[in-house]
């Protein structure tokens, strides 16, 4: 009596193994889209993120009450030069409008631009290896 139970048992083993082998299962596709951003604000600051320390950037009381100032921190690891010219070709490729850099003893660059919307715009760059 035991050796038929086992044959049934190994006979509706193969059966359901077969049933879970050649059956169709349903794909549920999860078409969950990320929104884009857009901000070029926001995408200049991801991209220069790799040369600065920390996840954002400080915002820095500005000069005039119209302009945006931020500014970061560069890594022990790049130098100043390397930085000026990421940072600068960073502005170009978001379409922001590059007036000048200027450098300032001691501390770093300061990267005086406009927004792709006409909006004034600096960014400090400080060298911390001093």
């Amino acid at each position: 009596m035991s050796e038929i139970g086992l044959v049934i048992l190994a006979v509706m083993a193969v059966t359901g193994l077969f049933t879970v082998v050649t059956n169709e299962q349903e794909v549920i596709e999860i078409n969950e889209r990320i929104p884009e951003e857009t901000d070029p604000l926001v995408l200049i600051e991801r991209d220069l993120s790799v040369i600065c320390y920390g996840t954002g950037f400080r915002d820095v009381p500005s000069a005039s009450a119209d302009t945006i100032v931020r500014s970061m921190d560069l890594l022990d690891t790049i130098s100043v030069h390397k930085a000026n010219l990421y940072v600068t070709r960073a502005l170009r490729n978001h379409g922001f409008d590059h007036v000048v850099t200027y450098a300032v003893p001691d501390q770093g660059f300061s990267f005086i631009c406009h927004t792709p919307d006409g909006d004034p715009l600096r960014y400090e760059l400080n060298d911390t290896s001093r």
